[in-house]
């Protein structure tokens, strides 16, 4: 199986953008921490941005996969190995864009939560 992700480049894609979103979901949480965090942020929209792509980028893969596989089909016959294998290929990037993307979008929506939280009666006293 690592085998296969090594030799999909979609699978390298959404390891890079994955990479790319993890670190900018760490930079937000010790911003924070810190308390220099900005709710507004441009980073906050690259940061979904990044989330959503990754799915994306999955089912282009399976896409890609199963085309691939439909194709080797048409030209060597069907058969049962030739169609799981391809079939697995194709679904191994769906899973990948969803298992980085998912813990993604939870990290990101606990951070704005908490940050709505601690940002709430600084709001509430500056209307008053």
């Amino acid at each position: 199986m690592l085998n296969d992700m090594f030799n999909n480049w979609v699978c390298w894609a959404i390891a890079i953008l994955a990479l790319g979103c993890y670190q900018q979901l760490f930079l937000a949480l010790l911003q924070v921490k810190y308390g220099e965090y900005c709710d507004r942020s441009s980073n906050q929209q690259t940061i979904l941005i990044m989330i959503g792509a990754m799915p994306l980028l999955g089912l282009l893969g399976t896409i890609i996969g199963l085309l691939a596989c439909f194709k080797g089909i048409s030209v060597q016959g069907a058969s049962g190995a030739l169609l799981s294998g391809g079939i697995s290929d194709a679904l191994l990037t769906t899973q990948m864009g969803l298992v980085c993307a998912v813990p993604a979008w939870l990290i990101h929506s606990a951070l704005l939560g908490y940050f709505r939280r601690k940002s709430q009666p600084k709001l509430l006293t500056e209307m008053n």
